[in-house]
C-alpha cells in the first residue's frame, strides 16, 4: 500500500447479515466493521484507539459500498468526540426480502481520492443473526438536551419544498396546498400523538423505526393527514409535480437539504432511496416501490468542517426515465416520552418526496 494511503485505507473487512423488527417488518441488512488507523473491528469500549485525539482521528469520512461487484452506497461518517464507533461500522439496509448471498467490499476517499478496496467478505442470508445494540463507550453522555430539528430537500427539491414553502403554481401544487391542513413545509412528519403511541426511536436498540409509518400510497405525507396533498398522483387534470433534472452520466451528483434548524448527534442519520425501475407515478407512492438499499446515508455524529447541508457523491443508479427520490432525515429527538422511557424521547423523522427525471 503506498504511503499516501497508509493511515486512511480500510482493511479487514468483516461482515455478517443481520435482522431487526421495524413494527410489523423484519428488515435485513448487512453490519459491516474493519480496522481503520488504530480502530479495529475488535476496539472495545474502553480506552479509546491510540490515535483518536478526542475524536480528531485522521480517519477518512466518505466512504463506497460495493455490493455484488457494483457501487450501490455512499457513506458519509460523522461521529462525536466521545464514540469511536461510528468511525469504522456501517449498517447496510437489505430490506424484506434477502438474496441467497452477498459479496461486499468497501474503499475510503481520502484527499479526493478513493484508496484501494478492503478484502471482499461473502455473507449468507441462512447465516442471519437479530440485531444487538452496538457497543457504548464507558464515557457515553447521558441526559443531553435535544433542539429542535425540521427540514427538507432544496435540490433535487422536494415536493413539501415545491408546493408549501415555495408555492409553485403547478396544478397539483395548487391542489396539494387545498388539500393539506398543514402550511409548515419543513415538519412532514408523522404526527406527535402517533409518535407517542409508537415510537420511532428503538432505544434499546439504538436504531430509527420509520417504515412501519407508511400503508398505502403515503410515503410522501409519512401517513399524516395534515399533508395528504402530498401524496397526490400525477394525473391528466393535476399534470405532473414539478420534476428535477438529473444527468446520471455525470461523474458525481450534488444535493443539498435546507434546514431551519441542524441537530447533530450520533443517532441522526440521512438517508436516500430510489424508486424502483418501471414504476408508475399515476400508482402513488409506496414503500414497496423503493429499491430497499439506500444509495445515500450519512451519520451525523458531528458537525462536519465544511457545508452542513450538501453532499456530493458518485454511487447514483445509471438510468434514465421518471424516478422519486425519497429522503428520511431522523433520530432520536421529538415528543418527550412519559415516565421517561425510551431515552426520554419518542424519537423522530422527517421525509422529503423529491421527483425527478433521470436522462
Amino acid at each position: 500500500m503506498s504511503g499516501h494511503f497508509q493511515n486512511s485505507a480500510p482493511s479487514d473487512l468483516r461482515a455478517d447479515v443481520r435482522h431487526r423488527t421495524d413494527g410489523p417488518r423484519k428488515m435485513h441488512g448487512i453490519s459491516l466493521r474493519w480496522q481503520i488507523g488504530g480502530n479495529s473491528p475488535e476496539q472495545g469500549t474502553w480506552p479509546p484507539p491510540e490515535d483518536w485525539n478526542n475524536g480528531q482521528a485522521p480517519y477518512p469520512h466518505v466512504y463506497e459500498v460495493w455490493i455484488n461487484g457494483e457501487a450501490r452506497q455512499t457513506v458519509f461518517l460523522y461521529w462525536p468526540a466521545w464514540d469511536w464507533t461510528p468511525s469504522n461500522s456501517h449498517w447496510v439496509d437489505l430490506g424484506e426480502e434477502l438474496d441467497s448471498e452477498y459479496s461486499v467490499k468497501i474503499r475510503a476517499k481520502a484527499d479526493g481520492e478513493f484508496t484501494p478496496f478492503t478484502n471482499e467478505v461473502t455473507v449468507r442470508a441462512e447465516q442471519s443473526q437479530p440485531w444487538s445494540s452496538p457497543r457504548q463507550p464507558r464515557q457515553a453522555p447521558q441526559g443531553r438536551e435535544a433542539a429542535p430539528r425540521h427540514g427538507t430537500v432544496n435540490h433535487p427539491r422536494s415536493r413539501a419544498a415545491a408546493a408549501i414553502r415555495d408555492e409553485d403554481p403547478a396544478k397539483v401544487c395548487v391542489e396539494a396546498r387545498n388539500l393539506n391542513s398543514s402550511t409548515v413545509w419543513q415538519e412532514v412528519v408523522p404526527g406527535a400523538d402517533r409518535m407517542l403511541a409508537d415510537y420511532p426511536w428503538n432505544n434499546a436498540l439504538k436504531y430509527l423505526e420509520y417504515r412501519k409509518f407508511f400503508q398505502g400510497e403515503t410515503v410522501a405525507s409519512t401517513g399524516n393527514s395534515a399533508f395528504r396533498g402530498l401524496d397526490l398522483a400525477p394525473d391528466s387534470a393535476l399534470g405532473e409535480w414539478p420534476l428535477t433534472e438529473l444527468d446520471t452520466s455525470a461523474p458525481s451528483q450534488t444535493f443539498t437539504y435546507d434546514y431551519t434548524a441542524y441537530h447533530t448527534s450520533e443517532s441522526w442519520s440521512h438517508r436516500w432511496f430510489i424508486t424502483r425501475e418501471g414504476w408508475d407515478p399515476a400508482g402513488g407512492l409506496s414503500w414497496e416501490d423503493l429499491e430497499p438499499t439506500p444509495f445515500l446515508v450519512e451519520v451525523q455524529g458531528s458537525h462536519r468542517e465544511e457545508e452542513s447541508d450538501k453532499w456530493e457523491f458518485a454511487t447514483f443508479p445509471r438510468r434514465t426515465g421518471r424516478a422519486a427520490l425519497v429522503q428520511i432525515w431522523g433520530g432520536h429527538g421529538g415528543p418527550d416520552t412519559p415516565d421517561g422511557d425510551n431515552g426520554g424521547k419518542t424519537g423522530e423523522f422527517f421525509a422529503s418526496t423529491c421527483d425527478v427525471l433521470l436522462r
